[in-house]
């Protein structure tokens, strides 16, 4: 399976190839473009990737950094051990050279004096030297010295080396540090922020959600409500319109013509209980005009013109 895929791409990417170089193109092109569709490819896949697995990822390529950071750190600190190390012998060796020197100052009188004198013998220093066992004493002296002055000159532009290598580490540990320290905090800013905007978001969507909906709500309820404002007028003026083309016999209620005389002679029959005195007293009263002798020298047939009347029979009325 896996050679028959093989063999599918190679034979596309074969003919591709040979498309380019039948158009005249140069096949750089076409790796050209091949690096261009990867990149194009890996930037839609990052985009699809959650946050979540960028935020893990950074978290990531932090420590990876403070790991490094930390090994240069180790590495430094070892660069300046060396370093002490380094001026411990360079001062070990200078003492040494500095004796040694001194010595050899010192030899070199008693060899010219004894060159000069022939003496087969020489004492140096409290012990007794041939000739020739003192020219090899300070011959192997001045081997010494030469080498340890050789030594110590490169020891000193190694420590000088050394020197400014572990100061220009310390600066770059030192920038390193404070790039990484803005990178953690930047990280943990833009993280901070990043869910502010977004709880904001969810916010400022709800208060949309809610005030379209609030709106949709309102004019669908204002709809009904003049629906049924509209039903009940219709409704209340139907019934109007019904009791007033309504008949007498299927009218429940009296009319105010009615309901007038029937309080007039509900009146009239209480001012017809009272004694005559308390008539006169109530007629010398500041009474109104109208009085119960009124009503009573009003005629019966007032009295049935209006109850026919309200009743609607006008033929009895012409009868009479």
């Amino acid at each position: 399976m896996l050679k028959r895929i093989g063999t599918i791409v190679g034979g596309s990417v074969g003919g591709l190839a040979l498309l380019f170089f039948a158009a005249g193109r140069p096949v750089g092109d076409l790796f050209g473009y091949f690096r261009a569709g990867a990149s194009t490819t890996v930037k839609s896949i990052e985009r699809e990737i959650p946050d979540a697995v960028h935020d893990e990822k950074t978290k990531a390529e932090l420590a990876a950094a403070r790991d490094q950071l930390v090994d240069r750190q180790v590495q430094l600190n070892l660069s300046q051990n060396q370093l002490k190390s380094l001026e411990h012998e360079i001062e070990a060796l200078d003492k040494a050279v500095a004796d040694r020197s001194q010595v050899l100052a010192s030899a070199y009188p008693v060899l010219q004096n004894a060159l000069d004198t022939k003496q087969p013998s020489i004492s140096f220093v409290s012990t007794n030297f041939s000739l020739d066992e003192f020219q090899r004493e300070v011959d192997d002296l001045l081997s010494m010295q030469q080498r340890d002055e050789n030594a110590l000159r490169i020891k000193r532009d190694g420590f000088r080396r050394l020197q400014q290598s572990v100061a220009d580490g310390e600066q770059a540990l030192t920038s390193m540090k404070s790039k990484m320290l803005e990178i953690e905090q930047e990280f943990a800013i833009l993280k901070t922020r990043r869910d502010q905007a977004r709880m904001e978001a969810e916010t400022l969507d709800l208060v949309a959600g809610v005030t379209s909906a609030g709106k949709s709500s309102t004019a669908n309820a204002g709809v009904s409500v003049d629906r049924l404002g509209d039903q009940v007028e219709g409704l209340e003026a139907r019934n109007a319109a019904r009791r007033d083309v309504a008949s007498v016999d299927q009218r429940v209620t009296t009319g105010k013509l009615t309901q007038t005389f029937n309080r007039l002679e509900a009146l009239k029959r209480y001012a017809d209980q009272k004694p005559a005195a308390n008539t006169s007293a109530v007629t010398s009263s500041n009474a109104p005009s109208t009085s119960a002798n009124s009503i009573e020298n009003s005629t019966p047939y007032d009295a049935k013109e209006v109850v026919i009347r309200i009743k609607g029979d006008e033929a009895n009325l012409t009868g009479k």
